[in-house]
């Protein structure tokens, strides 16, 4: 049952409804107003035709309809609406056949009332329809021409043929009507799934299938939307961008299982926080947005970008997993900073990547990060390139045994000739990082690593090559290989090379960290945990890993004696002693530090104080021979 309503909106409800009854009552509708002009142009007709009585009885008829369907206009029974029509139709047949005996013909009509009765309300009403027929036609017979010359006179056969005209419309909607119902709740059926598939592709294609958030197509929409707004309102909105620090470094060393976990509780925490006021989007990998419209402005752009930072930068635990996660923001307001979407987008993603950049975590854009930002992208494009142009090169810094000055190894590092300047390695490392480029740039490293050693083995001079591991190239499949490649390759003893590996890399999934350091060891090198002491508190692993040597970070080393009393250096001495490991110091640059160094039993050293990191021409000056008798040993191994 519903409110009619206009036919307009029976319309738009007809094409939207899947409610039988609620067709029905549509048709209805439409039928009631067809019948309605049918009377009237059946008076005007029979007007100008000279059968005024006739016509009469169609005037009444169409004024008794429109007061019926204008009293039941929004009366939501439209069974008892369309049974009023069919009555008074039915008497209107009646009255032009009694007014006028000529006519009585028209009763013919009678049994269509049978055949609208099963299409509006159905087979029951039909057979209530068909009986009125049968009792409306014997009435108007023994009416018209009385009982005798009705059923027993020549008027039989006419009588006969009115009735058996109601027979058979009965028997034709009797069964159209089940075709009719089998058909319709096919149709309804149809319609349902159609719409469940619909939705379930609306679903699909406007939300993220991992986050449950709006998908990037969708963003797009709701920021034309967002912008629309303020600058037809003359509002300030600001679109936020969110990266996570760190995140790929849980999905390199956790894999990607952990990695969705974690992007579906920082999915969960932004609309925990953000949903209910404003629109909350994955735009892809780990990278997320909110739009905020209506902000009072800069302070209140700030605020949320303050609560952003502090609502994901966080320690995440997912079951038996636990690990740090921090967030970059940048934002951009509308129409402060750019009025399109383009624009806003584009500052937006500046302001984030000055944040990360800075370790700012947050920040608003500013004309002259573009600057910056184009810059940066500049720097990409020829570091992308540097490799295939042969524009790397290897300097070597010496490690030096302190108690005896004897230069035991170098520290091989990259550095960059680009147009000719040689690019600070602080500027270029991170980029190789992210980019992941650092793969191949890595394994190239080990490459001429083994081909200077061989170099300098054919020389005379047997020393050792400390090499630094990347979290991506330690977790390569192929780091192993590109090891035993190389060395085949140049024909090296492996025992030369020691492969320096960060702390926080060895605790993100500890068996597998020692699993590949076992095959390290298995092949012969050394292994070295470099910048020791700066990063996770790995001293309950230590006796996990298959270490040789830690190397005490320049930071515990640099104020030495004068702003520090070196309790951390010489308590990471102590800690390394008593574990049976080497101790190296880096960044040692004074006599001070080397004395300190040596006073409290470290091994090594390397800094500015013996040298700067050099070519390999120049570092060959500060090797020793060594005796025929050892280089003959190591061929011999």
């Amino acid at each position: 049952m519903i409110d009619w309503g206009k036919p307009s909106e029976c319309n738009a409800v007809f094409v939207e409804s899947t409610n039988a009854d609620e067709l029905r009552a549509q048709r209805v509708w439409r039928f009631v107003i067809v019948l309605w002009f049918t009377w009237i142009f059946f008076a005007v007709f029979l007007t100008f035709r000279g059968y005024t009585d006739a016509a009469r009885v169609c005037l009444v008829n169409s004024v008794l309809l429109f007061v019926i369907n204008w009293t039941y206009r929004k009366d939501k029974d439209f069974r008892t609406v369309m049974n009023l029509n069919l009555a008074v139709s039915g008497f209107g047949l009646l009255g032009v056949s009694v007014s006028n005996p000529a006519m009585y013909g028209t009763m013919l009509f009678y049994p269509i009332s049978i055949l609208v009765a099963s299409q509006l309300l159905g087979v029951r009403a039909a057979m209530s329809w068909f009986i009125v027929n049968v009792l409306g036609i014997t009435a108007f017979f023994m009416f018209v021409y009385g009982v005798n010359q009705s059923i027993y006179t020549s008027k039989l056969d006419e009588f006969v043929l009115f009735i058996g005209v109601a027979a058979c419309v009965y028997f034709c909607c009797q069964q159209g009507e089940e075709y009719y119902r089998k058909r319709t709740m096919s149709l309804i059926q149809l319609s349902e799934d159609l719409k469940a598939k619909s939705d379930t592709l609306q679903v699909l294609a406007t939300t993220d299938a991992l986050t449950g958030l709006t998908n990037r197509f969708q963003f797009q929409e709701l920021l034309q939307n967002a912008v629309d707004d303020a600058m037809a309102t003359s509002s300030q909105m600001a679109l936020y961008l969110i990266d996570m620090d760190g995140f790929k470094e849980i999905n390199d060393t956790m894999g990607h299982p952990v990695g969705d976990d974690a992007l579906v509780e920082i999915a969960k925490r932004l609309t925990l926080e953000f949903g209910d006021r404003y629109g909350v989007a994955r735009l892809g990998g780990d990278e997320f947005c909110i739009i905020t419209p209506c902000i009072e402005g800069p302070k209140e752009a700030d605020a949320i970008a303050r609560h952003l930072c502090a609502v994901l930068t966080d320690r995440y635990v997912l079951g038996d997993v636990e690990f740090p996660l921090g967030a970059s923001v940048g934002y951009a307001l509308c129409p402060s900073d750019a009025t399109n979407t383009k624009d806003l987008l584009a500052f937006a993603d500046t302001a984030m990547f000055h944040a990360k950049e800075n370790q700012m975590g947050f920040a608003c854009y500013q004309r002259e990060m573009t600057e910056k930002l184009i810059e940066y992208r500049a720097v990409q494009e020829k570091l992308s390139l540097a490799l295939e142009h042969d524009e790397f090169f290897l300097v070597y810094q010496p490690q030096v045994n302190i108690q005896s000055g004897e230069v035991i190894g170098v520290e091989a590092l990259l550095r960059w000739r680009s147009d000719g300047e040689i690019v600070p390695p602080t500027r270029f490392i991170h980029l190789l990082e992210r980019s992941r480029e650092i793969l191949p740039v890595s394994n190239w490293i080990i490459r001429q690593s083994c081909r200077q050693l061989a170099e300098w083995n054919a020389q005379g001079y047997l020393v050792e090559v400390s090499v630094n591991v990347s979290v991506l190239q330690f977790n390569d499949p192929h780091f192993i290989t590109c090891i035993k490649n190389s060395v085949n390759e140049f024909g090296i003893d492996p025992r030369q090379l020691d492969f320096e590996i960060t702390e926080g890399l060895l605790i993100e999934n500890v068996d597998e960290a020692v699993a590949k350091l076992h095959e390290i060891k298995a092949l012969g090198s050394s292994i070295s945990i470099d910048d020791f002491g700066t990063g996770y508190s790995s001293l309950s692993y230590l006796r996990l890993f298959p270490v040789d040597r830690l190397k005490i970070d320049r930071a515990f080393v640099k104020d030495i004696p004068t702003a520090d009393d070196g309790v951390i250096a010489s308590s990471i001495i102590v800690l390394a002693k008593s574990l049976g490991l080497k101790v190296l110091a880096e960044g040692a640059e004074t006599q001070e530090q080397l004395d300190f160094l040596a006073r409290h039993d470290c091994d090594e050293y390397q800094g500015y104080f013996f040298s700067r990191p050099i070519a390999p021409d120049e570092v060959s000056a500060f090797f020793t021979k060594a005796s025929p008798q050892a280089v003959n040993h190591q061929r011999n191994d």
